[in-house]
């Protein structure tokens, strides 16, 4: 997060409120007491691999104020005003971890309500077969992680930021989606 940002505000519905802005120098919304909506995207990147399907999880790094040290999804961030939810994705797989895709590499799973003010659109990126050439650039990332899905629930519980080790729903969408293409 860079404290100059102007987060993009959005309804209830995920349509953004054209021109209205949060300053990320306030933090999120619910911290404030606000009721103001923001969003966020995230690129859940996986693969296959003889390990079966895996999904690629960053260490937060120990100097960022929220979960240092815990893993996150691939990448993921606030949308910023004006940006699209693609230009957003596209955006943070490459500050966070040096992920270099396209629009066509999104796949939406599905927009998921975090809480009262935070809407997050969430995309799958097969990366099958690219290199993993991720760098770290920002500070938010101290390394990455490929993690069988066969042991997500467990990977989860023990090294997962405490958001994502509650977050059964998210994960159950992911299952549902490799489901429906076969991959577990």
């Amino acid at each position: 997060m860079h404290k100059d940002e102007i987060w993009q505000v959005f309804h209830p519905n995920g349509e953004p409120m054209v021109g209205e802005g949060w300053p990320a120098k306030l933090d999120n919304p619910e911290v404030t007491g606000s009721d103001k909506i923001v969003g966020v995207v995230i690129a859940f990147l996986y693969r296959v691999s003889d390990r079966g399907v895996e999904v690629l999880w960053q260490k937060r790094s120990e100097q960022i104020d929220r979960y240092p040290g815990d893993y996150d999804l691939s990448a993921g961030g606030h949308i910023n005003l004006g940006e699209s939810l693609v230009e957003a994705a596209v955006r943070e797989a490459g500050e966070e971890i040096g992920a270099k895709i396209t629009a066509e590499d999104l796949e939406l799973v599905t927009l998921h309500s975090f809480n009262k003010n935070r809407l997050a659109w969430v995309y799958m990126v097969n990366w099958t077969g690219r290199e993993d050439t991720f760098k770290f650039d920002d500070g938010e990332v101290s390394e990455v992680r490929w993690v069988p899905w066969a042991e997500i629930d467990e990977f989860r519980m023990k090294f997962a930021k405490e958001p994502l080790k509650r977050d059964t729903v998210v994960f159950e969408l992911f299952n549902e989606w490799f489901l429906r293409r076969g991959l577990v």
